[in-house]
């Protein structure tokens, strides 16, 4: 996996190859099992890259139920707030399939930081991103019924791409819990959109209508 870990994330794209080489040795590569915790409240404060495969990030509401924040897929990190000093009070992250993860140290991103400025505004910028993707999502949710949050979903991703033929970005489980639903459920709105005539769908291939 060499290099893998810094090659995947944004944050390092403008460094050059041999400090990359630097900072990947600072990594730790661990492998999980699906459904292992790769991050709960008061653990060590990491970076958390996704190297290969997939988890999700999501707190607890008073009764023990899941509240997803976040899919992660392959190259996608998460973590950067807690290292800079944010205390982790209820936030999980658990792998969904066996996963290749990469974690940094807060001492260490610290010290690349003080090394590398432009690393600073880097993070800054990709956290701006990650706040207007999570403001999406939290405007998805307030729609009450899961069919118009879907459609909302497949709308905003087919103007992204300006497309109005695609696949799906996400599986059926990962889009069920990023829409607060199950797969059987997103399965019956899909079929209820295409029965109104709004889209077309087989498997993950879907074409939206006007």
């Amino acid at each position: 996996m060499a290099d893998l870990c810094v090659n995947l994330v944004p944050l390092f794209n403008a460094l050059p190859q041999d400090e990359k080489i630097q900072i990947e040795r600072l990594f730790q590569h661990k492998k999980y099992q699906k459904g292992e915790i790769v991050i709960a409240p008061m653990m060590s404060a990491n970076l958390i890259i996704v190297a290969n495969g997939n988890a999700k990030q999501y707190t607890l509401d008073e009764d023990g139920n899941e509240n997803v924040l976040e899919i992660l897929h392959t190259g996608d990190y998460v973590g950067e707030s807690w290292l800079f000093g944010q205390e982790n009070i209820n936030n999980y992250v658990d792998t969904t399939e066996d996963s290749e993860i990469c974690l940094l140290k807060r001492q260490d991103l610290l010290k690349l930081m003080n090394e590398q400025p432009e690393l600073s505004v880097k993070l800054l910028e990709l956290n701006v991103a990650k706040v207007v993707k999570m403001q999406t999502q939290i405007h998805l949710l307030t729609l009450p019924k899961i069919e118009d949050r879907l459609l909302k979903y497949l709308q905003m991703y087919a103007n992204e791409i300006n497309k109005n033929n695609f696949n799906l970005p996400l599986k059926m489980k990962d889009l069920a819990l990023y829409l607060g639903t199950t797969p059987e459920t997103l399965s019956r709105k899909f079929a209820l959109l295409e029965k109104r005539g709004q889209l077309k769908r087989k498997l993950r291939q879907i074409e939206l209508f006007e």
